[in-house]
């Protein structure tokens, strides 16, 4: 099994069971993204982000240096990820704002349609990893 299948399954599943682990076990998950999410970025944020934005660079060395077919779909799609790393480093209060928004209104309701999202999201990612690669 080639780098961009293993990735494209395991991000997929962690992505597609988001709101499983999230939503429907029973705990206080809105209380748990309000504790990890602080008004002062936690100490944790800038290695997680950069450990993220090195895995989306080996990612892109892979693709550079090797011929999977397809494997520029996962990559593209894996590189999405960036985008979060990036706000995690250069602008967490924005970030942890529109977290908090979506936490404060309707309880939380915005943060479950969210992880839906990602949820479809990892789907796709799983069945193109299983069909193309």
């Amino acid at each position: 099994m080639n780098y961009f299948k293993i990735l494209g399954i395991v991000f997929g599943i962690v992505a597609f069971l988001k709101p499983f682990y999230m939503h429907i076990l029973p705990w206080d998950e809105n209380r748990f993204i309000a504790k990890a999410y602080t008004d002062k970025r936690p100490w944790w944020i800038i290695p997680v982000a950069l450990t993220g934005l090195a895995l989306v660079a080996f990612t892109w060395y892979k693709e550079l240096t090797t011929d999977v077919r397809y494997s520029l779909v996962i990559t593209i799609m894996f590189s999405l990820t960036a985008i979060k790393a990036i706000m995690f480093i250069f602008d967490y209060s924005r970030f942890q704002k529109w977290v908090a928004g979506m936490l404060s209104k309707e309880g939380g309701r915005g943060i479950v349609i969210t992880d839906l999202f990602a949820s479809l999201f990892g789907l796709l990612l799983i069945v193109l990893s299983l069909l193309l690669l």
